[in-house]
């Protein structure tokens, strides 16, 4: 029997990052939906946990951000964090209290993660490679038919 593929739902970019305004250097989480939004782009509403070398994030949906102007794409979540150890473990749990965990090790300028161990989420510590597997990972929109009403039947008299 075929096992069918489960898609990956979200996708976890890690990578150093330099904050010009505070002048210091952090580690950016760029957290994304595989679902591309056709209407509006949507953020990840996430309640965030971290204690001592453990950074547990919880999905708790999405909302739309206050905006000008509606655009489509991913929904998105964007952190950066100053001082973390060298070495964190990582949790995201979305509903149904599933989870996926790895650690991630911090050095100088290079980033590495262990495979995650649910196939819901996907982690880059690569800028380029999260932006060219981008296609590969994404869930196209449902293009959905215009439906227009009909006139209301008018009786004749």
């Amino acid at each position: 029997m075929a096992q069918t593929k489960q898609p990956i739902e979200y996708r976890l970019l890690v990578r150093p990052t330099f904050d010009e305004t505070l002048k210091k250097a952090g580690t950016l989480f760029l957290l994304e939906t595989s679902k591309q939004f056709t209407n509006f782009s949507y953020v990840i509403d996430v309640k965030e946990a971290q204690e001592g070398s453990t950074l547990v994030w919880t999905l708790r949906g999405l909302r739309v951000p206050s905006m000008n102007m509606p655009t489509t794409g991913p929904a998105q979540f964007r952190k950066v964090y100053f001082n973390l150890p060298k070495k964190i473990s990582f949790t995201l749990i979305k509903k149904g209290k599933i989870k996926a965990d790895t650690e991630l090790t911090f050095v100088r300028s290079v980033y590495t993660s262990a495979t995650s161990v649910s196939a819901f989420l996907k982690i880059y510590t690569d800028e380029l490679q999260f932006e060219s597997n981008r296609i590969n990972d994404v869930v196209m929109a449902e293009m959905k038919h215009d439906m227009h009403r009909e006139p209301p039947f008018m009786k004749k008299p």
